[in-house]
């Protein structure tokens, strides 16, 4: 077995981290008798040899030793084999070469050169689709659909497969891998005759699978009581596997197994999100799938449900009053289920505001409980120096509701002061009486060169948020020396600031770029002072350049001067991400009101990048909001949250984009009444 592979000088090859001398030895300990081993080496090849999706010459190398593991028949660990072999071979999300700098153009032809050696073998491989082993049966559609094209009519074999499948678990992997191929008008026929048919877990797949070729043809009728007596199936019940390693691979398997405990039917755990998510922009439909089951008194199919209704909130805009109601129904249920619901509700922002009641009161609950260990019992244990503060306080907060005041103060007083205290007061900016002698009295005084707490930045986020009130803090500001942060607050401070003057001035022509500008910022938000364009300007093609263009924004026509010099910038190349000409465009706005200049490039970067729309649609106002109506209507009809990305998440996302909605609907609603009044 494996013949030839001690004779690869594989200390000349590479992986993730350096020479690839160990790789034989987990090749070997993927087909181990002990499955630890085998555990043990499929997390290092994924680790190091496949890390994060990436194809070295060492992956290249592996290639033939895996193809011969995975089709010697009733060795071990086979299936695992096979879906690491789809994923080296699958070459469906590689950008094109010109799109990748050198290092990914090499490994991107590394990714072609292990395609085709599977390619290569692809009448053995496709023959893993009839093993004797159904859990290699279960792994080949995954392998096959990663070939793709090189496979005779795909869509057909898989469909054809399923035809003949008597295992439960292979024909939902089967219909698993047809979620990832374009289906004909056939093979649509296929799956949904299939629906109609087969058991309700099975339905509910090959609807999905519908799904994913076209959101439309899937009939919704009754799909809530599929999924209803699909989770009343009988399944296997979720054995432990009996060991543990020290991998990512095992700890995802133990969690897997402990999720999976005293559920009715483990093979459900994913089919609500499964089906849900393709049907895409059919958010009305989605949610009248979920809703009913976040009420089931079934804590596995409502806990399902929630996780699906929050890939919807997530993505997708909508009216999900019912669905938050529902949610925050599930605080009740175990603690598994009630803690996932709570941080939901914490990340989903404004969109929470109808359970705020519910949170309320439970939050009035676990305040009103002894401390333990110093501690209240509405902060998160994180670690003994770290703790975090409770779902349930962070939506209050984030709604700037009262009754989280005074445990937010309490937290400023704790000896471990949880992170996001600072950040959440700035939602407070009417309670600068009861919020800056708090600050005061715990803001730290750093000495030269002493590094900053992470409350420093919290601390000045909320600062900033209270402007001239927060003008008893500039004496312990000024104790500290002076950074970027600092002087950005100082500078929101304003005239109440102005003992800071002399120290701002030394620091806007200091060495530290960022520091000059946000003391330049300052120094004409404190006192008008007439230099700080010019310290500005100055600063606009270093490293603070994009923080120079909103201070030079923010001094609207006293900037004037510089209105030529910003103008040059709007040509600047967007670079794939338009921050830099939209700055500069947005700043020529705010200097001259000069729409027809700044309205192109503003457009070319709201379609170039969606990220700096919230920059835009709050500076869209008068000639700049006619010139970017269309835009603006279009983004309010929009179904899809403008910051969704593929690969990416925020625990911000939503919040961030219904502030876009609301900015938007203000400046739509400022243009009616400009219309209305010259009627």
């Amino acid at each position: 077995m494996f013949a030839g592979i001690d004779d690869i000088d594989w200390g000349s090859l590479e992986h993730a981290y350096g020479s690839a001398e160990d790789v034989p030895g987990w090749i070997r300990g993927l087909v181990d008798p002990d499955p630890a081993t085998r555990e043990e080496s499929l997390d290092a090849m994924y680790g190091c040899v496949h890390h994060q999706g990436d194809v070295y010459d060492s992956t290249v190398a592996a290639m033939p030793y895996l193809i011969e593991a995975v089709t010697t028949p009733e060795l071990p660990g086979r299936d695992g084999i096979a879906e690491l072999l789809a994923g080296i071979a699958d070459l469906r999300e590689w950008p094109d070469e010109e799109k990748l700098d050198e290092d990914g153009a090499e490994m991107l032809r590394q990714a072609v050169r292990a395609n085709a050696l599977a390619v290569a073998a692809l009448a053995p491989l496709t023959g893993l689709a009839a093993d004797p082993d159904p859990r290699v049966r279960a792994a080949a559609p995954k392998l096959l659909v990663a070939l793709g094209p090189a496979v005779p009519d795909l869509p057909a074999l898989l469909t054809g497969l399923l035809n003949t499948e008597a295992d439960p678990a292979v024909r939902r992997a089967l219909l698993d891998a047809l979620c990832g191929v374009e289906l004909d008008d056939a093979g649509i026929a296929h799956l949904l005759a299939l629906a109609g048919t087969g058991p309700a877990s099975t339905a509910v797949a090959a609807l999905a699978a519908v799904a994913h070729t076209d959101p439309y043809r899937v009939p919704l009728d009754g799909v809530t009581g599929l999924f209803e007596r699909a989770y009343a199936e009988p399944g296997a019940p979720a054995e432990p596997a009996g060991f543990t390693t020290n991998t990512l691979i095992g700890s995802i398997r133990e969690m897997w197994e402990e999720s999976a405990q005293g559920r009715r039917a483990p093979h459900c755990e994913r089919i609500i999100e499964n089906l849900t998510d393709p049907l895409g922009p059919r958010v009305a439909d989605r949610v009248a799938i979920v809703a009913p089951l976040l009420a089931s008194k079934h804590d596995d199919l409502a806990g399902d449900a929630m996780f699906a209704a929050n890939k919807i909130i997530d993505r997708w805009r909508g009216d999900y009053r019912a669905v938050v109601l529902l949610v925050a129904d599930l605080l009740d249920r175990p603690p598994r289920i009630a803690e996932m619901a709570a941080k939901m509700l914490a990340d989903w922002g404004p969109v929470a505001a109808p359970a705020v009641e519910t949170v309320a009161r439970r939050f009035a609950a676990i305040d009103a409980l002894p401390w333990r260990d110093g501690l209240p019992e509405w902060t998160v244990r994180y670690s003994a120096d770290s703790p975090g503060l409770h779902p349930y306080l962070n939506i209050l907060a984030g709604l700037g509701d009262d009754r989280a005041l005074s445990a937010l103060l309490t937290a400023v007083r704790l000896p471990q002061r949880p992170q996001s205290s600072g950040y959440l007061l700035a939602s407070y900016p009417g309670s600068a009486d009861r919020i800056v002698p708090e600050i005061l009295s715990v803001f730290p005084v750093l000495a030269p060169g002493e590094r900053k707490p992470t409350e420093w930045y919290g601390f000045q986020a909320a600062l900033r948020s209270f402007g001239p009130a927060a003008a008893p803090a500039v004496p312990r500001l000024l104790a500290s020396p002076l950074d970027d942060w600092s002087a950005a607050t100082l500078g929101r401070i304003g005239p109440a600031a102005g003992t800071a003057l002399p120290a701002l001035r030394r620091a806007a022509t200091g060495e530290d770029p960022r520091l000059a500008v946000a003391s330049a910022g300052a120094l004409w938000r404190i006192d008008r002072d007439p230099g700080a364009l010019s310290l500005l300007t100055a600063r606009l093609d270093g490293p603070a350049g994009a923080d120079a263009f909103e201070e030079i924004a923010a001094m609207g026509l006293a900037a004037a001067a510089a209105a030529p010099l910003v103008a040059t910038y709007l040509d600047a190349p967007p670079e794939g991400h338009w921050w830099a000409p939209a700055r500069a465009a947005l700043a020529l706005w705010r200097i001259n009101g000069d729409a027809e200049r700044a309205a192109p490039v503003l457009a070319a970067a709201w379609q170039g990048n969606p990220l700096t729309r919230p920059r835009i649609a709050e500076a869209a106002a008068g000639p700049l909001a006619e010139a970017l109506e269309p835009l603006l209507r279009a983004e309010v009809a929009a179904d899809r949250r403008h910051n969704v990305r593929e690969n990416s998440w925020s625990s911000g996302q939503v919040s961030d984009d219904e502030r876009l909605l609301e900015l938007c609907r203000a400046a739509l609603s400022a243009r009616l009444r400009s219309r209305c009044s010259r009627v």
